[in-house]
């Protein structure tokens, strides 16, 4: 990050040129390009005179300008269309198509992306990344790989998620673990949502073909900056488990309560975790216990690494079956944006 930003200030000092989006820091250099999004405190500009885009942390810059129309999102959870100017100095002002004129200081502008005219493809995220490692002395292969789309507007937005952990062994039953999941989430006042969301999970270690969720909630960010987020919603779900072999199925409501934590821009590293309890309301003393947590390190040009733990608990599992499994991934994974 510091090499790009040093090569952009010896790059460019003086603006001659006629396109619309301008970045200026304290000490009057700049740069002029396309300006194409905020994100995670990061900010994202193509120019003319590089064949890939660069990327500046936004609480370096100490002016922009531009004419074109952009989703905002401030710390607050409010949401803008519309174009962005101003300065650190003087407040950054955003001009809403519907809503009006509003001055904000820049470092409450935590996400922002350009929009051509609403297009499909300017709002959705596409991650992807894979993983392969090999153990000679046991004969272990473990092949893991997952895929992430993130669609949102101003109002709504979705997001679809599926990992997969197979591993084989000599003399060692394969195992295969899959998760995966698409909700919806429709923002009301601020920085609060609603949300439907259906869950899948498979794994044959936990003799589990196929377990079922789908739920209902209500979430609202409690701290939204450049450098963090943390996110908690509540709700109901209704569960069914396909269990493997004659064990006996199982289906019922349990609540849900998630708290997720993402601390990012820390020199290209991105810390992210989540912690839900399902507390069963059909099934007295079942407590199911999920947690996530990956560290994912950039690479130029879009690509970057990516470690990744997943445990699951049961306090009551089926006979015959653990109680707890976990899966620990590394891969390597680009992203579209």
């Amino acid at each position: 990050m510091a090499i790009r930003i040093l090569f952009l200030f010896i790059f460019i000092s003086v603006f001659g040129y006629a396109q619309n989006d301008t970045l200026r820091f304290a000490d009057r250099a700049g740069v002029v390009g396309e300006l194409k999004m905020l994100k995670n405190g990061v900010v994202t500009i193509e120019t003319d005179y590089s064949d890939s885009d660069f990327e500046i942390e936004w609480l370096k810059v100490f002016e922009i300008s531009t004419d074109r129309v952009y989703r905002c999102i401030i710390s607050n959870g409010e949401r803008y269309y519309g174009s962005i100017s101003g300065g650190k100095k003087n407040g950054i002002t955003i001009t809403d198509k519907l809503r009006g004129t509003i001055i904000v200081k820049l470092e409450d502008i935590v996400y922002f992306e350009h929009i051509d005219e609403g297009g499909f493809i300017d709002v959705l995220t596409i991650n992807l990344d894979f993983g392969y490692s090999y153990t000679k002395t046991s004969n272990l292969n473990q092949l893991n790989g997952s895929m992430q789309a993130i669609y949102n507007t101003n109002v709504w937005g979705f997001n679809i998620n599926a990992n997969t952990v197979q591993s084989s062994q000599t003399d060692v039953t394969p195992t295969k673990r899959i998760t995966a999941n698409a909700g919806v989430k429709l923002f009301l006042k601020r920085s609060i949502y609603g949300g439907l969301d259906a869950e899948y999970f498979s794994n044959n270690e936990q003799n589990l073909d196929l377990r079922s969720n789908y739920k209902i909630v209500i979430g609202n960010y409690f701290l939204r900056t450049n450098r963090q987020y943390l996110n908690s919603n509540i709700g109901l779900s209704y569960t069914f488990e396909n269990y493997a072999d004659t064990l006996e199925d199982r289906q019922g409501i349990e609540g849900n309560f998630t708290v997720e934590y993402n601390i990012f821009n820390m020199n290209d590293l991105d810390f992210y975790t989540s912690i839900t309890l399902y507390p069963s309301l059909s099934e007295l003393g079942r407590l199911r216990t999920v947690i996530k947590s990956n560290i994912k390190y950039d690479l130029p040009r879009d690509f970057y690494i990516k470690l990744g733990l997943d445990y699951n608990y049961d306090t009551k599992p089926v006979e015959g079956a653990i109680p707890d499994d976990f899966v620990f991934t590394a891969g390597i994974g680009w992203e579209l944006k």
